[in-house]
């Protein structure tokens, strides 16, 4: 079965890199044209379609092999690092989860927030670096339309690219190289995670990977991915509460 899991995740990481190549060029067609809900939800919609490719064949895969649901991270937790870091890990957890939940309530709750989030929006529209270009016109839902579509991005990319980077990366490494310590194995996967990302430029790249980094070591700490698909699907859908059209 080793081979299968080295081939596997050969297959894994070329479509992956495959799709970030091509997302680059995307990326940088898209932000040279003007920008509307139609193109917006086209854009969400093909990736809430290309997430689940993968995933798919994954499941495929594991139906007919010694793959497990567990292998790839769908289990209970079992907090099996020491006490102290596992506490520390989690008061970042709750932190971090913390700020996009108020970030949330407060678009929901207050003009003036509302208002100010507009305005740093445009100010990103109208500037010159790139990140903030990519963030503004293409992962910022602006219409009650797009912030549909984006509810699935933000549900299929907590969902995918939980299972995929964390999940099944780290089990199939862990596979192949069983004398290479977890966390080794643990940064390979960081470095796909940000590689897969590289549409949004080297600023992307680079807050992606930490993301990645913190999103891994909850997985590590909690032995269990469901914590980090929670997380990660708030962090994304919190982007639907940065625009409003009533301010315009």
């Amino acid at each position: 079965m080793k081979m299968l899991h080295i081939i596997l995740l050969v297959s894994l990481v070329l479509f992956f890199t495959i799709g970030s190549v091509a997302g680059v060029k995307q990326t940088k067609h898209q932000l040279e044209t003007d920008i509307d809900e139609k193109a917006r939800t086209r854009h969400y919609a093909a990736i809430t379609f290309s997430m689940w490719i993968p995933v798919i064949i994954l499941f495929i895969v594991a139906a007919f092999s010694d793959i497990t649901f567990a292998d790839i991270g769908f289990t209970l937790p079992s907090f099996a690092l020491h006490p102290a870091v596992t506490a520390i890990v989690f008061a970042a957890v709750f932190i971090w989860t913390a700020y996009f939940v108020y970030m949330i309530v407060a678009f929901l709750t207050s003009a003036k927030h509302r208002r100010r989030r507009n305005e740093i929006l445009i100010k990103k529209e109208n500037g010159n670096d790139y990140y903030d270009l990519v963030v503004s016109k293409l992962m910022t839902p602006m219409t009650k339309a797009e912030k549909r579509w984006w509810f699935g991005v933000s549900f299929t990319a907590g969902m995918c690219e939980e299972i995929i980077f964390r999940g099944a990366f780290i089990f199939l490494l862990v596979s192949i190289f069983p004398d290479i310590s977890i966390y080794w194995v643990a940064a390979g996967a960081v470095v796909l995670f940000g590689l897969g990302h590289l549409y949004q430029g080297m600023k992307g790249l680079v807050l992606t990977t930490l993301v990645g980094a913190f999103f891994t070591l909850i997985y590590i700490a909690s032995g269990s991915l469901l914590f980090v698909i929670v997380i990660h699907f708030i962090q994304n859908f919190a982007n639907a509460f940065e625009y409003s059209d009533e301010m315009n």
